[in-house]
C-alpha cells in the first residue's frame, strides 16, 4: 500500500498498551516534533507543507503506520482528506466522502460524536460498520482519530493515525495525536486568517468606498486609497490622530452620543454625516461604523466605511425642489405647505399652541400684469413673493396658489397679538413702492386670517375660512385684513388701527410726555420726576401708555418712540433749570427693543450733546424683563452707559425674573418697588415683610429704593418705617404737563 506498508504476520511482536510516564526518550521526540514544526511555522513555511511535515513526523514515530488529516466540507456534511502524505490519490479517492455517523470509521465517530476515537480492532469494532470494506481493501487493523478544533473551538476535521497491526494507543502515542491535532488545528486557523486577511488587503486597497481602521481609543491606525481621493488626507496626515479632525461642527452632542450608544448595543451604527475634507470642502458621506472583538469577545478595533453621496445628495435635492416648489417664485407648492401645516398641527395640538393660516391677494394685481406685460408681471411676482418670504420666520411657511394669491403659515404663535403683529408688517410691506422697470411701483393687498384650533383642525376648513377672511376684506375696501372669527378680527381692527394710529402719531408730533414728582423722605424736597408718554389720539383724545405700549414694542415702534422720548425729557430737563427750578433727575423707562437694537448709547449720546443736559440727571429704568436677554451682551451695554455718567434703575422690582447673583454684576443705581406691593402694605403682612426686605437687600448692596403708587399717608408711614428712600405717587401728585410740574415745584418751594 506505501513504503511503509509490511503486514501483521511480518511483525515479529505485537504492540500492547501502556500507561506509564513517558520515557526521556519519547519525551525528547515529542520535544523535537514540536520544535521542527514550531520552527517551520516561525519560519513562515506554507500551511501544508507544515500539516504535511506534521504527519510524516508522527508516521516516523509509530512504525507500520499512515497519518491523514481529514476536514468537513462547506456543507458540513462528508469528510475529505485534505493531506495524506503516504496515500496514492487513488486511494485518496476511495476515502473522500466520508460521513459522520456511529458506524462511520474512527473519523466519522469523532465528527459524529465530537471526541477522540481509539479503535484497535477495526475488523471487529462496531464503529467500523459501515466502512469494514475500506478496514479490509486497505488492510488498516487499528485507527486512532482526534479532533481538529477552529478558533471558534468547533470541531472542524480530524487527525488520524491509521496501523497495519491491531494495537492499542500509549500515552506517547496519545500525546503525539494530541499534538498532532494542536499543530495542525495552528496552521489551519492561521491560514484562515492570513487568507481573510489577504482578502481584506484586496478589499481595503481596492474598495471605491473609503475605508478607516482605529484602536480602541479612536486613534486612527490605518486608511484605504479611497480615503485618502475622498478626503484629500494621506496615512500620515491621520495616522495617530482622531476622527474628530474630520468633524464638521454640523453636529451636536446628541448626534454623535447617540451614535455611540448605537454601537455600544448592536456593535455598529450606519447613516448620513456631514464631514470636512483637507480643504475645508464640508460634504455628506453615507457612513458605517464596526466594531471588531477578538474569540475572547473584547473590542480590538473599530472600522469605518464611508461614500461620498454628494453628487446623490445634490441630485436628490433639484428633484425634490422641482417637484414640490412653484417654478416661478421658488415657493413650496401647495402639498408641501399642506404638509408641513400638517406637521405644525400635530406638534401645537399638545401643547396648546395656534397656529395662524393667511391667505394673502394682491390688490388690483390685474392692473398692473396688464399695463406692464406679462413677463413684467411674473418678475413682479417674484419681487413681492420674496418680500412676503423676508417678513416671515424659519418655523413660518408660504407657498403661491395660483396669480396673485399666496398662503401663509405662522406657526409657534403663542397669541393673537403675535399674528395681528405678522398681518401688520405684510399689509406695510406690500404696500411700501420699489422701483421697477424704470418707475415707481406700489401696490396693496387683502388678508383673510384663520386660526387653529379656533378656526378648524385642517388644511381644507383653515384655508377655505381664511379665504372667506380675505374676500371680506376685499369687500371692506382692500389694503386690510379680517379674521375669520368675529372676536379676533375686532382684536385684529384694534391692533392694526393702534399700529397705523402710531405711525401717524410719530409723524404728526402727537406724542406729550407728563411728569410725575419723585419725593425724598428725608427731607420732604422733590428730587426727580419719572417722564410718561402719553398720546394726544385725534378722536378718542389722550391715551395712557396702557393702551398703546405694548403693540408699540410688538411693532417696533417703541425704538423710534423711546429716541423721542429720551431727547425730550433731556430737553425738558434743562428748559426747567432756565426756568429757575434746580437740577432735577428725570427718569424715563427703557424696553427691552431698545437693548437689543444695540444702539441705546448712541441715541443717549446724541440727546445729551444736544440738550447739554447733565448725564448725572439723566436715569434709565430697566424692566425685570430685560434681565431675560442675553446677559453678556446686556452686561456690555450697561457699562457703556454708566461709563456716560448716566444712572440706572430697576423698575417694578420683584414682579420679574431677577436674580441677586445678576444684579451684584449690574452698576445699578437704585431699585423701584413695584406699586402692587405698595399698595397693601398696612394690610397684607406678606407685601410688609416684602417691602422691608427688598430696603434692607438694596441698602446692603448700596443701592437706593424709591417705592411708587403711594396713595394715603399710612402707606406713607409705613415706608418710612421700612427705611425707604423716596417715593412718589397720587398721595403727592397724579403725572403732570411739564407746565403743571414747573408750577407744582415752585409751589412746594413756598
Amino acid at each position: 500500500m506505501s513504503a511503509q506498508h509490511t503486514t501483521a504476520s511480518s511483525v515479529s511482536h505485537q504492540s500492547v498498551s501502556h500507561s506509564g510516564p513517558l520515557s526521556i526518550e519519547e519525551q525528547t521526540q515529542l520535544l523535537n516534533l514540536q520544535r521542527a514544526i514550531l520552527k517551520s511555522i516561525a519560519q513562515g513555511a506554507e500551511h501544508l507543507e507544515v500539516i504535511k511535515q506534521t504527519c510524516l513526523l508522527a508516521e516516523s514515530l509509530l512504525s507500520n503506520s499512515f497519518s491523514s488529516v481529514m476536514l468537513m466540507d462547506d456543507h458540513y456534511q462528508q469528510l475529505n482528506v485534505y493531506v495524506a502524505p503516504s496515500l496514492t490519490p487513488e486511494q485518496i479517492q476511495k476515502i473522500n466522502g466520508l460521513r459522520p455517523s456511529p458506524g462511520g470509521g474512527s473519523c466519522g465517530n469523532v465528527i459524529y460524536q465530537k471526541t477522540v476515537q481509539y479503535v484497535s480492532n477495526t475488523f471487529t469494532d462496531e464503529r467500523w460498520e459501515d466502512i469494514r470494506h475500506l478496514a479490509h481493501e486497505f488492510d488498516v487493523r487499528a485507527c486512532w482519530s482526534i479532533p481538529i478544533f477552529s478558533a471558534e473551538n468547533k470541531v472542524i476535521g480530524t487527525f488520524a493515525l491509521s496501523s497495519f497491526e491491531h494495537r492499542e494507543p500509549s500515552l506517547f502515542h496519545r500525546m503525539l495525536l494530541e499534538i498532532g491535532s494542536s499543530i495542525i488545528g495552528i496552521a489551519l486557523n492561521r491560514n484562515h486568517y492570513q487568507e481573510s486577511l489577504r482578502q481584506f488587503e484586496k478589499v481595503f486597497e481596492g474598495s471605491e468606498q473609503g475605508i478607516m481602521v482605529t484602536d480602541t481609543n479612536l486613534k486612527i491606525l490605518s486608511v484605504n486609497p479611497a480615503f485618502t481621493k475622498v478626503l484629500g488626507y494621506s496615512i500620515d496626515d491621520v495616522k495617530g490622530k482622531t476622527p474628530k479632525m474630520l468633524s464638521s461642527g454640523l453636529h451636536d452632542q446628541h448626534f454623535y452620543r447617540a451614535m455611540w450608544e448605537s454601537i455600544t448595543h448592536f456593535g455598529h451604527w450606519r447613516g448620513e454625516v456631514w464631514n470636512r475634507r483637507k480643504n475645508g470642502e464640508i460634504f455628506p458621506e453615507w457612513l458605517s461604523i464596526s466594531e471588531v472583538r477578538n474569540e475572547l469577545g473584547d473590542i480590538t478595533h473599530y472600522v469605518g466605511t464611508f461614500s461620498d453621496i454628494s453628487d446623490l445628495k445634490s441630485a436628490q435635492k433639484e428633484i425634490q425642489y422641482l417637484s414640490s416648489h412653484d417654478a416661478l417664485t421658488g415657493l413650496p407648492d401647495i402639498a408641501l405647505f399642506k404638509d408641513r401645516l400638517e406637521t405644525a398641527i400635530s406638534i401645537a395640538a399638545p401643547s396648546n399652541r395656534k397656529i395662524g393660516l393667511l391667505a394673502l391677494n394682491l390688490d388690483n394685481f390685474k392692473f398692473l400684469n396688464d399695463s406692464l406685460g406679462y413677463a413684467s408681471g411674473d418678475k413682479l411676482l417674484k419681487l413681492f413673493a420674496e418680500r412676503l418670504k423676508g417678513c416671515l420666520h424659519e418655523t413660518d411657511a408660504i407657498s403661491r396658489h395660483g396669480g396673485d394669491e399666496f398662503i401663509i403659515l405662522l406657526n409657534n404663535i403663542h397669541d393673537d397679538d403675535s399674528i395681528n403683529y405678522m398681518v401688520d408688517m405684510l399689509l406695510t410691506e406690500v404696500s411700501s413702492p420699489f422701483a421697477f422697470a424704470g418707475r415707481n411701483i406700489s401696490t396693496s393687498c387683502s388678508i383673510g386670517v384663520a386660526v387653529y384650533p379656533t378656526d378648524g383642525h385642517d388644511f381644507e376648513k383653515l384655508f377655505g375660512r381664511a379665504r372667506k377672511a380675505m374676500s371680506q376684506a376685499k369687500e371692506e375696501g382692500r389694503n386690510t385684513a379680517r379674521f375669520f372669527t368675529e372676536k379676533l378680527n375686532t382684536d385684529s381692527l384694534h391692533y392694526l388701527n393702534i399700529a397705523y394710529g402710531l405711525r401717524e402719531a410719530l409723524a404728526h408730533h402727537q406724542f406729550e410726555l407728563h411728569y410725575q414728582p419723585q419725593i425724598s423722605l428725608k427731607d420732604a424736597q422733590v428730587i426727580g420726576a419719572e417722564a410718561l408718554i402719553r398720546w394726544h389720539h385725534p378722536q378718542n383724545g389722550m391715551q395712557p401708555p396702557v393702551q398703546f405700549i405694548s403693540i408699540a414694542e410688538q411693532t417696533g415702534l417703541i425704538v423710534e418712540m423711546g429716541e423721542w422720548i429720551i431727547e425730550e425729557a433731556c430737553r425738558q430737563g434743562m428748559q426747567w433749570q432756565k426756568n429757575g427750578l434746580p437740577p432735577l433727575s428725570v427718569a424715563v423707562n427703557v424696553s427691552a427693543v431698545q437693548f437689543r437694537r444695540g444702539n441705546l448709547d448712541k441715541v443717549i449720546i446724541k440727546a445729551l450733546e444736544k440738550t447739554g443736559l447733565n448725564p448725572q440727571l439723566l436715569e434709565l429704568e430697566l424692566t425685570e424683563s430685560i434681565l431675560l436677554e442675553d446677559i453678556d451682551h446686556l452686561l456690555a451695554q450697561l457699562d457703556g452707559l454708566k461709563k456716560l455718567g448716566v444712572k440706572l434703575a430697576i423698575d417694578d422690582f420683584g414682579t420679574g425674573y431677577s436674580s441677586l447673583a445678576y444684579l451684584k454684576k449690574f452698576n445699578i443705581d437704585r431699585l423701584k418697588i413695584d406699586q402692587s406691593f405698595v399698595r397693601d402694605i398696612n394690610t397684607d403682612p406678606n407685601d410688609a415683610a416684602i417691602v422691608r426686605a427688598i430696603v434692607q437687600m438694596a441698602h446692603t448692596l448700596n443701592l437706593e429704593v424709591i417705592a411708587e403708587g403711594v396713595e394715603d399717608e399710612a402707606m406713607l408711614k409705613h415706608l418710612r418705617e421700612s427705611g425707604c428712600d423716596e417715593v412718589q405717587g397720587y398721595l403727592f401728585s397724579k403725572p403732570l404737563p411739564a407746565d403743571a410740574f414747573e408750577a407744582f415745584i415752585k409751589n412746594s418751594q413756598l
